[in-house]
């Protein structure tokens, strides 16, 4: 057998049809009620052998092909649902058409249909060299009636007497986990080692001396790099450079290259090392990097293949975790900054339009004056100012769309290259703890970190012992700075918002320039309507900086973190930013003294506050609620000067007993098992 291969991707709905890729893998012809068309595509010169595998429990109109995938599509409400799962397995070629049939058969009614899954299996041998089998598999489980069963389910919390837990709300507290475990990494694991020792069993059937292996390298004990599986069209464009005597300039046919350079090199190495210098750590850790980086490009999809190399062109094959962050964060300043804004505004400029045509029909002069457009000439005003609009939609749209297609290509490429950093970070440094080791409030500090190991810059380095507590300052940093800049954004679009609604008031005092009245009436609703969004992301936040200070302060008392929940999130951040920088001097200050320096924080806002609104004396102001009148110094609102005196009482009494940190360790466990991505609302999840 030339290789092993055994890979599992998922159809989903949001851009793929169930219907479409069951006819294009079994070549037979398929109706399509969702789009109603007939799915057909070219024949095969050698025709695929295709069956179906149900469960006893299954329906038997499950052995239908255009009924199957036509039903799993109705029953997927969501736009982007899961549909199937296809596993692609490659067939060994020591083994004759009949053997790899039953091989096929026997280990797909073992692994898939003994589970609970419908398989509609075809078995393609357009080439000779490469027999392969596609396996598409539904996703959603079958009840023993026949019925569909539910993907997830709840899983309720309980006390010590055996009660179910209840929040303060009086609800009851469960978590919402799958009905299988079909979608687990493990069982994709378990489904590789399986396949390989059914290959191995069949081989022992008939005679053939050989064995394969699911495992990798790495695990089987081999020094050396795999190379990458390269698709069938790069691998003839490389086949037929060769016969030119051309070099083939692709990425992956130039990473394999690489590769094998870099295993002559490791094979050099292995002969020479008699001990280790910083000249051969420097070595180590190049190699683990591109250990890493080779594991996790083998499981990449087309979507993401295709954006690394989207990257390599935009940055002209300078593609980093470093680069692509930079890329990444100037592109989220931009949406936010240019993009969002011009998006509120259109938002603003329909809604005022369609109020002042409504108040043009009722014939009501003061709406259409406090708008700024005139009675006697309305529709002129009214369709000029429409054109505009039309435009400025249109050029957003454009924009928009842009923004989404380098935006998606350049978010691949970044949980790409972030999980390559946190897995060679986390084999070099095995006992940092789980919070940290796919945390990426954490990751460009690991890549800086990394890129001093590679130079023998080791000084830059933190001794393993300091290596917890510097990537606790480093997320501290990261958190607090993204909830100054959501606090900054809403005090900055509150102030504009008050200057803005005093000039709207000058200007209908003299109801002249209708234009000036119009533009400032959009660009006042805009401003509000951006506040009340940069409010919504700090509530996001506000929750974020709730959890890092439960972490920071572990023994703290569970009655005196509730009552920190309440605080606004500027004394929040004020509090942990305080931490960070008297932990930086290797100090550990206590949590009465951090809440004491978030208290003066909150006095020098109070004091800036009552001084500010003492030089208001416009209307306008005066009409603004006390909450929207403090958005400009207080942007989460005033904590009670009762709450933060209360608070540092409390806080001066720590524990006499130290708290369990079992539900510590369990949240640490879900944040590292989810492999969510808290930096940049990113997740990795390959």
């Amino acid at each position: 057998m030339s290789y092993f291969r055994l890979q599992a991707n998922i159809i989903s709905k949001k851009n793929q049809s169930a219907v479409a890729s069951a006819s294009y893998r079994s070549g037979e012809e398929l109706y399509s009620e969702r789009d109603g068309e007939m799915k057909s595509f070219r024949k095969r010169e050698v025709a695929p052998i295709s069956f179906i595998l149900k469960p006893d429990h299954a329906p038997e109109w499950t052995l239908d092909r255009e009924k199957l995938w036509n039903e799993v599509e109705k029953i997927e409400k969501a736009w982007n649902a899961q549909l199937a799962r296809e596993v692609l397995i490659a067939l060994p070629i020591e083994l004759n058409a009949d053997q790899q049939h039953e091989l096929v058969q026997r280990f797909v009614q073992t692994e898939f249909v003994g589970a609970g899954m419908v398989a509609d299996v075809s078995i393609h041998r357009d080439k000779v060299h490469n027999p392969h089998a596609h396996i598409l598999l539904t996703i959603r489980p079958f009840n023993e009636d026949g019925s569909w069963g539910n993907k997830k389910v709840r899983q309720y919390e309980y006390d010590q007497d055996g009660e179910i837990l209840r929040n303060d709300a009086g609800e009851k507290v469960f978590q919402t986990v799958s009905s299988t475990d079909w979608n687990e990494r493990e069982t994709l694991v378990k489904w590789r080692l399986d396949y390989a020792e059914a290959i191995n069993q069949a081989f022992k059937e008939h005679g053939i001396e050989k064995t394969v292996s699911a495992l990798s390298f790495e695990e089987q004990g081999l020094d050396r790099i795999p190379e990458i599986r390269m698709e069938r069209n790069e691998y003839q464009y490389v086949k037929r450079m060769e016969k030119k005597g051309l070099e083939a300039k692709t990425f992956y046919h130039q990473l394999n290259q690489e590769i094998r350079k870099t295993n002559a090199e490791i094979k050099q190495l292995n002969q020479k090392i008699t001990f280790l210098s910083a000249k051969q750590k420097t070595v180590d850790v190049q190699s683990i990097l591109h250990h890493h980086s080779m594991e996790v490009m083998q499981q990449l999809d087309s979507d993401y293949q295709k954006s690394l190399r989207f990257m390599e062109g935009r940055l002209n094959g300078n593609v980093s975790l470093q680069t692509v962050h930079k890329q990444l964060e100037g592109l989220y300043r931009w949406e936010e900054r240019t993009l969002e804004p011009k998006q509120v505004e259109t938002s603003v400029t329909h809604t005022i339009l369609n109020a002042t045509h409504s108040a043009y029909q009722r014939r009501d002069a003061a709406i259409l004056k406090d708008q700024g457009f005139p009675v006697q000439n309305f529709l002129s005003v009214f369709t000029e100012r429409l054109e505009a609009f039309e435009k400025l939609g249109e050029a957003v749209d454009k924009e928009k769309q842009t923004n989404e297609t380098v935006t998606a290509h350049l978010e691949r490429s970044f949980r790409v290259h972030s999980l390559i950093v946190h897995n060679a970070f986390n084999e070099l440094y095995p006992e940092i703890e789980d919070r940290y080791q796919f945390n990426d409030r954490t990751v460009d500090f690991k890549a800086e970190l990394l890129e001093a190991m590679k130079d023998g810059e080791w000084q830059r380095v933190p001794p393993p012992h300091e290596m917890n507590h510097q990537l606790q300052r480093h997320e501290l940093k990261k958190v607090c700075s993204q909830a100054e800049k959501v606090s900054d954004s809403i005090r900055i679009q509150s102030l504009m918002r008050n200057k803005l609604g005093t000039e709207k008031e000058q200007l209908l005092k003299t109801g002249k320039d209708l234009n000036a009245i119009y533009e400032t009436s959009v660009k006042l609703n805009t401003t509000q309507k951006l506040v009340e969004r940069y409010q919504e992301k700090a509530t996001h936040f506000d929750k974020q900086l709730s959890d890092m200070i439960r972490q920071t302060f572990p023994h703290a008392k569970e009655s005196l973190l509730r009552k920190v929940d309440a605080l606004p999130l500027e004394m929040k951040t004020d509090l942990l930013k305080h931490f960070a920088k008297e932990t930086a001097f290797h100090k550990k200050p206590t949590f009465k003294e951090c809440l004491q320096a978030a208290q003066k924080e909150q006095e020098k806002r109070t004091a800036s506050f009552a001084n500010y609104r003492n030089q208001q004396s416009s209307s306008f102001y005066q009409r603004l609620t006390s909450e929207q009148q403090q958005t400009g110094h207080f942007p989460s609102g005033q904590a009670s000067t009762e709450l933060v005196d209360e608070l540092v009482r409390q806080a001066a009494h720590p524990n006499s007993y130290e708290k369990d940190l079992g539900q510590l360790a369990k949240l640490n466990r879900k944040g590292r098992n989810t492999r969510m991505r808290r930096h940049l609302g990113l997740e990795i999840n390959l």
